[in-house]
């Protein structure tokens, strides 16, 4: 059984996840600019934020296309 989460919750989350990423993944480069150097740390955090980025960028795709193609299909189902 699916969880109920509310609409506006479930609409920001892709967003949410966009805008954490590029600003973690962007936090931590120009963190090691400005220190000169990597860390583990900071690397590992950069990769994060990129992952969490593009994780919610494929959510929100995903969701994009399956409201398209439902809307297709009902579209073409007709009245009843």
């Amino acid at each position: 059984m699916k969880r109920w989460i509310p609409e506006p919750l479930y609409i920001a989350k892709p967003w949410v996840f966009m805008i954490v990423g590029a600003l973690l993944a962007i936090g931590m480069m120009l963190w090691s600019l400005w220190e000169g150097s990597w860390t583990p740390w900071r690397s590992l955090l950069c990769f994060v934020g990129a992952g969490s980025g593009i994780g919610g960028g494929i959510i929100f795709q995903l969701r994009q296309t399956y409201r398209q193609n439902n809307q297709w299909r009902r579209d073409k189902a007709g009245p009843r």
